[in-house]
């Protein structure tokens, strides 16, 4: 189940910076530093393939399994010379932070062993060639984490889809938080979320030793406080269940049980899987909890930023007025702007248009009562009265001695108020 929240109003008037801070920082970090990534582990894998390490640590490990009950017969009943089921094994051991502890603490491949000094310079060989994958050396691994790791971690990624994948997610969320809560709370959130996303992924997998990376755990605390701060404001999300998908609107709280649950679903149901399904659970957390403290303390947050915005007919109606203006179609244009004046009654550009077309019969009750509109309109404030008073000036005569209802057109050739081109009249009408 996929649900995204959709705008179309993100806009440059108050451009979403530490939105796009953050994302440039994300792809920067991949694609100057994460690029060799798969090659450094690629060779750490065979240089404990090819070194002899792995023939020196697996029996150990096979009698560690045994010892401590955790072995299954497919482990026990590997084949040393099967390199995939012996490279299976590695790779529970590196994810075994016990039995890691106790081997590097020498309580395993003992100094008495003939063997100690040979394996402690081919294991730290290794782990050299580890660290050179900027994932693995700064990713957030729970049993061997740093402090510095908590935050290393969200701007990391393991691959171009897992990065792309976050950056349009990240993009679509923190526009709409950044905008609507402040850079200030959006920053906040962001950060503190990704905390707390690493923090229960430690607590729930404390001996882990697969390094987590990703900003999915902070964006999911984007999610989370999306739904808070817009409450019970009914916005527009896309939802696909795989064979349908469509558009909605509902109130944004509606969301975060919906993203909870599909979270928990995956985690228990959706079998073995590399993604950190409890690090987006403590992000939805996280973050739904941030914005509900954060909206209390800051009280700034814009929940009709993101209201859908209503159609607007008014301005197909004057395009189509002003271009039977541009060929003297006078009658369709009038019905133009007498259709926007039922909709906008107050429509300034409608009532000068129309007070223009009607000029040309001022006995007419049409004039009289267009005028009366644009004068009451105009006289709200003063900085209208000049407009008032130039739109009641005498109406310019043409050559043929036509009234002219342009009369802003026929001062100097060429200069036009309308968005059209001058056309024949300007061979009529005298310069007023």
């Amino acid at each position: 189940m996929l649900i995204i929240p959709i705008s179309g109003k993100i806009g440059w008037r108050n451009p979403p910076l530490i939105t796009l801070v953050i994302l440039l920082i994300n792809c920067l970090v991949y694609f100057l530093f994460q690029t060799h990534d798969d090659a450094a582990r690629m060779a750490a894998e065979e240089f404990y393939l090819d070194s002899g390490l792995m023939a020196i640590e697996l029996p150990y490990y096979r009698d560690y399994l045994e010892a401590t009950g955790k072995a299954d017969d497919e482990a026990l009943a590997a084949d040393p010379a099967d390199t995939e089921a012996m490279m299976r094994l590695h790779f529970a051991l590196e994810t075994d932070a016990d039995f890691l502890r106790r081997l590097k603490n020498g309580r395993v491949i003992t100094p008495q062993n003939a063997e100690y000094e040979n394996w402690r310079g081919l294991r730290q060989e290794y782990e050299r060639k580890c660290n050179r994958s900027v994932a693995y050396a700064h990713g957030l691994r729970p049993a061997a984490s740093r402090v510095s790791a908590f935050f290393t971690y969200m701007f990391l990624h393991g691959s171009v889809g897992h990065l792309v994948g976050n950056m349009v997610f990240l993009w679509i969320l923190g526009c709409m938080i950044e905008i609507g809560a402040g850079r200030l709370l959006f920053t906040g959130i962001y950060l503190i979320s990704g905390l707390m996303a690493g923090g229960l992924f430690c607590l729930v997998y404390p001996s882990s030793m697969v390094p987590l990376v990703g900003a999915s755990g902070a964006i999911a605390g984007l999610m989370g406080a999306y739904t808070v701060l817009y409450g019970r404001t009914r916005v527009s999300v896309f939802y696909s269940l795989g064979f349908y998908f469509n558009t909605a609107r509902i109130p944004a709280i509606v969301l975060l049980p919906a993203w909870i649950a599909n979270e928990c679903y995956q985690l228990f149901f959706s079998g073995a899987s590399h993604v950190a399904y409890v690090a987006h659970i403590g992000g939805l957390a996280g973050g739904a909890l941030l914005a509900y403290a954060g909206d209390r303390l800051v009280g700034k947050v814009d929940r009709d930023s993101f209201a859908e915005t209503a159609e607007d007919k008014i301005a197909p109606l004057m395009h189509q007025a002003l271009e039977h203006v541009a060929k003297l179609e006078m009658r369709p244009a009038q019905a133009l702007f007498e259709e926007i004046l039922e909709l906008s009654p107050d429509h300034p550009e409608a009532l000068s248009h129309l007070f223009n077309l009607h000029k040309l019969s001022p006995d007419s009750p049409a004039f009289h009562d267009v005028t009366k509109r644009l004068l009451q309109l105009y006289g709200k404030t003063p900085a209208t009265h000049a407009a008032a008073i130039s739109s009641m000036a005498p109406i310019p005569v043409s050559r043929n001695g036509r009234p002219c209802p342009f009369r802003f057109t026929c001062r100097w050739p060429g200069s036009w108020p309308l968005p059209v081109k001058p056309g024949p009249r300007k061979k009529y009408c005298w310069p007023s």
